[in-house]
């Protein structure tokens, strides 16, 4: 072992730690389960606004770190509600519009993509994920069988991953991609969407694997419009300190879903949760004060 490399504590230890630190243990026996579960370097990352290098700051206690922990835990799960209408959506616009003009095996044909290269990197990704899926999805041997393994593109959109469907819809003709935005994202461009797929793609690979979100950048800025940066620019928001945040990624998810009963329930969740969990500040999350202005207006 390394001399610079940390020696073990117990949980014991940890706590006593934490409480050297300046942490007040309001709860031990919920403070030991804490640790126990989440382990102390995973908590640690939701300390870093409550303390300056390794001293927390006047009465700050171990419950109010849970409280944040706890908070970045359930916003995800919400997060994943709304990325999986998103996605959703979007896998139905490309299987449709994409057959419309080419036919159900019109994928299989690098004439109807923009780059060869991408087309056969998807082909390559497609076969794989149907090797993955083969056992667990009953309607992948029913191509197989029945229709000699040609799946037509509806079926093929529901096989791949969230970031192979959004290299795909950057690699359609240029036409297709005009078709799906002027049809089902109210005529925003073609360059916006494509970038946001992108970012959201990253947001969805972090929920899904538990990352934190809390007080932390992902690592892909949204591409906003002149108009957009202009009304965060008069509200006295620097777009370079939000343009990473969760609250910038939140704006644009309301462009993308236009199922108001969507969006709303998600609002609705988002309030109860932030009334669950008083102590958490929602401007580490890039949240301005009057967030609630931007992603509710029509």
């Amino acid at each position: 072992m390394s001399d610079k490399t940390k020696p073990f504590k117990t949980i014991e230890e940890q706590i006593t730690l934490l409480e050297q630190r300046g942490l007040i243990i309001d709860d031990k026996a919920e403070t030991e389960r804490a640790l126990s579960h989440y382990n102390y370097y995973r908590l640690s990352g939701y300390t870093l606004t409550l303390r300056k290098e390794d001293k927390f700051f006047k009465d700050v206690k171990m419950s109010d770190v849970m409280q944040i922990y706890n908070f970045d835990a359930e916003l995800r799960a919400l997060l994943l509600y709304l990325l999986e209408y998103i996605e959703v959506s979007f896998r139905t616009y490309v299987g449709y519009c994409h057959s419309k003009k080419y036919g159900p095996l019109g994928y299989k044909n690098s004439k109807n993509f923009t780059d060869s290269d991408r087309f056969f990197k998807f082909q390559k990704d497609l076969n794989e994920a149907i090797k993955e899926n083969e056992r667990s999805e009953i309607f992948i041997q029913h191509h197989k069988n029945k229709y000699d393994g040609d799946f037509p593109i509806w079926v093929v959109v529901e096989l791949l991953s969230f970031g192979t469907l959004s290299r795909l819809f950057k690699n359609l003709n240029w036409d297709v991609q005009k078709e799906i935005c002027k049809s089902n994202y109210n005529k925003i461009t073609e360059e916006y969407i494509e970038n946001w797929l992108q970012g959201f793609t990253i947001l969805r690979n972090i929920c899904a694997h538990r990352g934190r979100i809390y007080n932390k950048n992902i690592n892909f800025a949204l591409r906003l419009s002149n108009k957009d940066k202009k009304e965060f620019i008069n509200s006295g928001l620097e777009i370079q300190k939000i343009s990473k945040r969760l609250f910038i990624y939140l704006f644009v998810a309301k462009k993308l879903v236009l199922d108001n009963n969507v969006w709303f329930n998600f609002i609705d969740k988002l309030e109860k949760l932030l009334e669950k969990y008083p102590f958490v500040d929602i401007a580490h999350y890039g949240f301005p004060k009057n967030w609630m202005e931007y992603i509710t207006k029509v």
